[in-house]
């Protein structure tokens, strides 16, 4: 999808975007969790299945991209957490490298 192809009414479905944080618990220690960071409209797009054998283990996951408006937060060190599931960000692309709309590769069924 190229940026002109993409406008805001495309923007339907709400994710959100975490990253892990250490946060206060409630004994004054400090405890390892994912935080959400960003509340995001995006447009959610099935890109592929694919399933792959390794270590004599069939692992099957589902890459999907994700299209929003530009913002510096979204890296592979965070998270999409959409309809109760978490989403691994595997790529960040700047479309057309203006600044105003990212595409996400985000692949569900694998460990964040």
């Amino acid at each position: 999808m190229k940026c002109c192809e993409l406008y805001a009414g495309l923007l339907r479905t709400q994710i959100e975007i975490q990253e892990y944080q250490s946060v206060p618990d409630a004994m004054g220690g400090q405890v390892e969790q994912w935080v959400t960071v960003m509340r995001v409209r995006t447009h959610w797009k099935h890109a592929s299945m694919y399933e792959q054998l390794q270590a004599m283990k069939l692992n099957a996951g589902v890459i999907h991209r994700v299209y929003m408006r530009y913002s510096p937060i979204p890296t592979p060190k965070h998270r999409i957490w959409y309809k109760g599931q978490a989403y691994q960000i595997r790529g960040v692309v700047d479309i057309e490298e203006r600044r105003q709309w990212l595409e996400l590769r985000v692949e569900q069924g694998v460990p964040t």
